[in-house]
């Protein structure tokens, strides 16, 4: 059985690979937990970014964090 660490990895890769469709899967989390918890939606935009940032690297061309690598470049 995979670990959480092998899953995170594979989700990484293929957002990657797929980075519209993983932006657009985080955006339909954040907008129905923005339904579900009005007047939170600063809170889920910002998670939404972070979320996006981990997934592709930070913006800016700013380093990603420690330990991090940044996605391949396409």
């Amino acid at each position: 059985m995979a670990g959480l660490g092998d899953m995170v990895n594979k989700a990484k890769e293929w957002a990657g690979k797929n980075p519209d469709k993983a932006d657009g899967f985080v955006d339909k989390g954040s907008d129905a937990l923005k339904g579900k918890f009005a007047g939170h939606d600063q809170q889920f935009d910002s998670a939404s970014q972070k979320a996006k940032d981990y997934l592709h690297g930070p913006q800016g061309g700013q380093a990603p964090p420690p330990g991090e690598q940044p996605p391949p470049q396409q």
